[in-house]
């Protein structure tokens, strides 16, 4: 393994049991945007980052507000489409190439169907 290698692995999140963690655009939106989510490695679902306490508020991929025409008339295509790109960004971002992240994202697919 070379360097360059080393460094992209090192920068990967993990939880506290050394699994990885990857952003991830679960379509989640409410009145204000897109909700940022966190797929665990072999962990069943996804986890909604949509603050803890009273003074929290949760985290956006993107805004409504940024995709909406002067009629008032929201692109969710658009709006899913920014998402999507945060997503990657952060992902690649914090060493994880396309095919880690499906990874992740298929082992916590597998999860959620052994707990049925």
């Amino acid at each position: 393994m070379n360097k360059l290698e080393e460094k992209r692995l090192e920068r990967q999140l993990r939880n506290g049991d050394g699994k990885r963690m990857v952003a991830w655009n679960a379509y989640l939106v409410d009145d204000i945007g897109v909700i940022w989510c966190m797929v665990h490695e072999d962990d069943a679902g996804y986890k909604p980052m949509t603050g803890k306490g009273l003074l929290s508020s949760p985290w956006y991929l993107a805004y409504k507000s940024s995709h909406t025409d002067e009629d008032g008339k929201v692109d969710y295509k658009s709006m899913f489409e920014a998402a999507e790109k945060l997503v990657d960004k952060y992902n690649w971002d914090n060493g994880y190439t396309k095919k880690e992240v499906d990874e992740v994202v298929t082992s916590s697919i597998r999860a959620s169907n052994l707990k049925v």
